[in-house]
């Protein structure tokens, strides 16, 4: 019976998000690949709808950053797309960030392995109470 138990363990996985194509123009050209990926400690799952999305580099245009895998409740009629890197045969390297989709393959406004996202708030000028 232990041995069913420790069998059934070990074949679990994690519910991922729906996936889908990356379009062509998601594409940037990057000057070096990513380091690495990071082990991470996966929490407990919040709620039955939510999927985890792997932690994953992002580049902002200068250096790459780490952002840590979460679980996320994935946005209705949407699709995934995780970070994609792929080398020209001219020796470029290309990079896509990771994205919430609509059907269409257009972008949402949603950070990956984070709830749809909300406004910024706007900049404040010293004393001014700023509303969200």
């Amino acid at each position: 019976m232990l041995a069913f138990t420790l069998l059934s363990a070990c074949s679990a996985s994690l519910p991922k998000p729906p996936t889908g194509p990356v379009p062509p123009d998601a594409m940037i050209e990057v000057p070096y690949p990513p380091p690495p990926a990071r082990v991470e400690v996966i929490p407990p799952r919040k709620n039955g709808l939510d999927v985890w999305i792997d932690g994953q580099w992002e580049w902002d245009g200068t250096v790459w950053k780490w952002l840590d895998g979460a679980w996320t409740t994935p946005p209705a009629n949407a699709y995934f797309t995780p970070w994609t890197a792929v080398r020209q045969s001219d020796g470029r390297l290309l990079f896509a960030r990771a994205a919430w989709r609509a059907k269409d393959g257009r972008p949402l406004d949603a950070a990956p392995g984070r709830d749809v996202c909300r406004p910024l708030p706007r900049a404040s000028r010293a004393g001014e109470v700023v509303q969200r």
